[in-house]
């Protein structure tokens, strides 16, 4: 199945959403996105854990070192 949409944000959530990207945890606003309505099916108990692990299994994964990873975490914190 697929789907795509148009979605236009402002504000506060536009704001968050540049933040992301700008950090570095995301390539993309369509990744943040995407990372977000997967987060919050999980919290809502609409994706079992199992299932999430089997999806992200299955997709390439992106290297980040943790050095990397730590710095783009500062970022994100540090935009504040």
């Amino acid at each position: 199945m697929e789907s795509s949409l148009t979605v236009k944000f402002r504000g506060a959530e536009a704001e968050l959403l540049d933040r992301l990207v700008r950090s570095g945890l995301f390539a993309t606003k369509s990744e943040a996105l995407r990372a977000s309505l997967v987060k919050y099916g999980a919290d809502l108990g609409l994706l079992r854990p199992r299932d999430l692990w089997a999806a992200l299994d299955a997709q390439p994964r992106r290297r980040v070192s943790a050095a990397k990873l730590r710095e783009q975490v500062r970022k994100a914190e540090d935009a504040d």
